[in-house]
C-alpha cells in the first residue's frame, strides 16, 4: 500500500472518531479499531484499478456521514420544538431530527467566511450589536461537478438546496400557524397591539399572512448560498483563543485536529469543502419572523482555491445582497 493511501485511511479513521466527537451517535458511525490490520494491496481485490484506494475510503465515509441521523436530509421528517423560556424576549422553536437531536450535518464549499480576529475586528452593516461577536460561514449551494474530497457532491448540493429552502414552508405551518391558531393572549417577540389584530380567522389565512410578512431564512441570491452563523452573546474578542472555541465554534482539520480560527487568518476560505453541524432556529423577535443556522462545527475536508468556480463574481453580487437585507438573519 502507497504511504499516501496508508495516510488516507489513516485519516479517514480520525474524521470518524471525531464526528463521534461532534454528537454524530456512535451506533450510526462505526469506527474502525486503532490495532485493525490494514490488508495487503494483494488482498484488496475489490477495489478496481480505475478506483484508487483512497476513493474508496472517501466514499465509505461519505456514506456513513449519510447514513447519520442529523444528515441534512432528515430535516424534511423533523418536528419544531417550542424552547421559548419566561425570562426570553423571543418565542423560539428548535427544529428537532426524527431521534431527537438537535444538530444536522450538510457539506459544500465556503462562499465566505468570517471567523479570524482580523476580520471580526471590521464589523460588516448587519452585525447587530456590539456586544456580540458573530461567526459567519456562508456556503455556496451551486452545483459545480465532481469533488474530489467528497462523493456525489453535485446531488448533495442539489438536495441542501430544497431542503433549506423548504425550511420557511416548514416553520410557517408546523410551528407558527399551530401557535397562533388557539388564539394566545400573548406571544414573546410579538407586540400585543399586532397580537390583537390578529393574523387571520383560518389556519390557511394565518400562513398567508406568515407568509407575506417572514423575513430572513438563512438563504441569499436565489437560494444559492445559505449563511450559517453563531452569535457568541456578551462574548469579546478579547477572550483567550481556547475559552472562545470550546464555548462557542469548534472547528478541524481533516484529521480532525483542533483549528484555532480566531488566530489564523483564511483557516477557513473561499473555496474549502467543509462538514458544518448546525442547529436550525425558527423565531419570533421584535415583531419580526426568522429562519436562524446556527453553526456548531466545522470541519474542514479539503482545501480550495483562492475563489469559487466560474461564476462566483454573480455569487458575490448575492451575497452582498444578502448582506444589505435588514430583515435577513
Amino acid at each position: 500500500m502507497k504511504c499516501s493511501e496508508l495516510g488516507n485511511l489513516n485519516i479517514t479513521k480520525t474524521i470518524m472518531a471525531t464526528v463521534d466527537y461532534m454528537d454524530v451517535p456512535l451506533d450510526q458511525i462505526a469506527n474502525a479499531s486503532d490495532d485493525e490490520e490494514v490488508p495487503a494491496p494483494k488482498k484488496a481485490k475489490t477495489v478496481k484499478a480505475s478506483q484508487p484506494a483512497e476513493v474508496t475510503t472517501t466514499a465509505d465515509f461519505c456514506r456513513r456521514i449519510r447514513d447519520a441521523t442529523g444528515w441534512h436530509a432528515t430535516m424534511n421528517a423533523g418536528t419544531w420544538k417550542n424552547c421559548t423560556t419566561d425570562k426570553s424576549r423571543r418565542t423560539l422553536f428548535v427544529l428537532q431530527a426524527p431521534d431527537g437531536g438537535d444538530q444536522f450535518c450538510c457539506v459544500g464549499k465556503v462562499f465566505n467566511a468570517r471567523l479570524s480576529r482580523a476580520e471580526l475586528e471590521t464589523p460588516l452593516p448587519y452585525d447587530s450589536s456590539d456586544e456580540h461577536t458573530e461567526l459567519h460561514v456562508s456556503l455556496s449551494l451551486r452545483n459545480n461537478g465532481d469533488n474530489k474530497f467528497w462523493t456525489n457532491f453535485g446531488s448533495d448540493v442539489d438536495s441542501e438546496r430544497e431542503t433549506f429552502g423548504a425550511l420557511r414552508t416548514k416553520a410557517i405551518d408546523d410551528a407558527f400557524v399551530p401557535l397562533f391558531a388557539d388564539k394566545p393572549e400573548s406571544v414573546k417577540g410579538i407586540p400585543d397591539s399586532r397580537l390583537k389584530r390578529g393574523f387571520g380567522k383560518t389556519k390557511k389565512d394565518i400562513a398567508a399572512s406568515l407568509e407575506s410578512m417572514w423575513g430572513g431564512t438563512g438563504m441569499g441570491g436565489d437560494g444559492d448560498i445559505v449563511r450559517l452563523k453563531r452569535k457568541c452573546y456578551n462574548t469579546s474578542l478579547d477572550t483567550p483563543s481556547k475559552e472562545f472555541m470550546d464555548k462557542w465554534l469548534s472547528v478541524c482539520d481533516e484529521r480532525g485536529d483542533t483549528i484555532n480560527y480566531l488566530d489564523t487568518h483564511d483557516s477557513i476560505r473561499t473555496g474549502d469543502t467543509v462538514l458544518v453541524w448546525y442547529r436550525v432556529l425558527a423565531q419570533a423577535c421584535a415583531g419580526n419572523f426568522h429562519i436562524s443556522l446556527e453553526a456548531r462545527q466545522v470541519m474542514r475536508l479539503g482545501r480550495g482555491g483562492d475563489h469559487l468556480s466560474e461564476g462566483s463574481a454573480g455569487l458575490a453580487a448575492a451575497l452582498a445582497a444578502a448582506m444589505d437585507r435588514t430583515d435577513d438573519v
